[in-house]
């Protein structure tokens, strides 16, 4: 996704507090090193090799400098970024790329809390049919690819009312493993066939579906037998 980039220098060098360089673009950013090996054991490993008297410099190849530097500034102490749909789906990947527990943490719970604000119709969170079925679809994929386990349970129950039809187009769907769609498919004709009805998008329906995927032994990353 692209971000545009503002005119802010968010990490410039600091005699006192900065001893590793990152660079993404040709362009230069001074962290400190306890704070991305507390952070991430892959920043971990990277940084192990050098003396802790030396300056490491670490480059991060193909990669969007904007991106890298909304990813940081999640790390970083001294910064507060306020996530959004948006900040998420660029960060969360490069969160989940360098295992820093925390920022997969705060992502989750974001996405698990406007969940419940859409699903609950809350002021300035409501979406049309079509946007939620997408948005939980959206949900799924994230949980799948990042490991992301209670936000992929809760998105499935919720998508699994929606006709395919809703969602099947979307990148979302396409990009989900094959043993999730059989899963998320399998899951919603079992609960056509246990409740003789055909629902589209009720969150009565999607009670039902977590009901029913409980009651089946339900385990995360795994088809439904």
């Amino acid at each position: 996704m692209e971000i545009k980039s503002e005119l802010v220098d968010y990490f410039p060098y600091d005699e006192e507090t900065t001893d590793v360089v990152i660079r993404v673009d040709d362009k230069s950013m001074h962290l400190s090193r306890g704070t991305l090996m507390q952070a991430s054991p892959v920043f971990r490993k990277m940084l192990s090799s050098y003396g802790k008297e030396k300056q490491a410099e670490i480059t991060l190849p193909e990669k969007s400098y904007e991106e890298v530097v909304l990813f940081l500034r999640c790390i970083s102490p001294r910064e507060f970024v306020k996530l959004d749909e948006k900040s998420i789906d660029v960060v969360l990947p490069l969160a989940h790329e360098y295992q820093v527990k925390a920022t997969l943490q705060k992502c989750e719970d974001w996405l698990l809390t406007e969940i419940e604000f859409i699903v609950g119709e809350v002021t300035g969170h409501t979406k049309a049919t079509q946007e939620k079925a997408e948005f939980f679809a959206k949900c799924l994929l994230h949980g799948t690819k990042h490991d992301l386990e209670t936000l992929y349970v809760r998105a499935l129950g919720l998508l699994v009312p929606y006709k395919l039809s809703r969602y099947q187009h979307t990148e979302f769907y396409k990009l989900l493993p094959d043993k999730h769609k059989r899963q998320l498919l399998e899951t919603r004709m079992v609960m056509i066939e246990n409740t003789n009805s055909i629902g589209d998008g009720s969150f009565f329906e999607a009670i039902k579906a977590r009901q029913l995927t409980a009651a089946q032994g339900f385990k995360f990353g795994s088809p439904v037998q």
